[in-house]
């Protein structure tokens, strides 16, 4: 067993794969047999391996899941974007923000982020996107309903290539029906739309980021 201070020595010299899930027992059942530590933070998982060899054969194994040897995901995403010359935007409702500012941490990203709305009330919802008052009695804020038409709405009244929209129950609270943690995250891109349902399990605030995380994810899938 390789020892931990090793471990991050190599990940110094960059034995180390970036990636981003919800299923841990999954990644370690698909790298069986390959030696490697993990460290997480919400959805962002770090994979260390004591050799260059033992990291190419993880790569290998993991393809798409991989986003990145060293940067972080907001710079890949942020990348991506610059490179397709693609403009994005985001609707923030439980992530009070993150998003942007997850965004916005990395130089240079005026060139291909306009900036976005913390739509955190029904009322904002109605009034800076166009969310239906019907939807939000019929379905409630948090639903799939609510975030595709937070999605429309960022489309209308911004006009972006690229769009991210939030939505959930970070915590605490919940309902039966709805449990802290669910959470509605849509991502477009030009015509292609994609609104996906999770429940995170992390508490309040590592839901928020998971959130976030998930999201660029998300849209660096559909920049690939």
């Amino acid at each position: 067993m390789t020892c931990r201070v090793c471990l991050w020595e190599e990940v110094r010299k960059g034995s180390i794969l970036r990636v981003v899930s919800l299923e841990r027992e999954k990644l370690k059942s698909l790298l069986a047999g390959i030696t490697f530590e993990m460290k997480a933070e919400g959805a962002c998982v770090d994979l260390m391996f004591p050799s260059r060899a033992e990291k190419e054969k993880a790569k290998e194994i993991l393809g798409d899941r991989v986003y990145s040897e060293r940067e972080s995901l907001e710079e890949v995403v942020g990348r991506l974007l610059k490179d397709k010359g693609y403009i994005l935007s985001v609707a923030e409702s439980c992530t009070g923000g993150l998003l942007g500012a997850k965004v916005v941490n990395v130089p240079g990203s005026s060139a291909y982020f306009m900036g976005g709305v913390i739509v955190y009330s029904n009322e904002l919802k109605q009034k800076l996107l166009g969310v239906k008052e019907e939807t939000l009695r019929k379905f409630g804020a948090v639903s799939p309903q609510t975030c595709h038409e937070m999605l429309e709405g960022l489309k209308d009244r911004f006009g972006t290539d690229a769009g991210i929209a939030i939505t959930g129950i970070a915590g605490p609270g919940g309902s039966t029906n709805k449990p802290e943690g669910l959470t509605y995250i849509g991502v477009y891109l030009k015509d292609k739309t994609e609104v996906s349902e999770y429940v995170f399990g992390f508490g309040r605030n590592l839901n928020r980021l998971a959130s976030c995380q998930i999201a660029l994810d998300t849209l660096r899938r559909m920049l690939w």
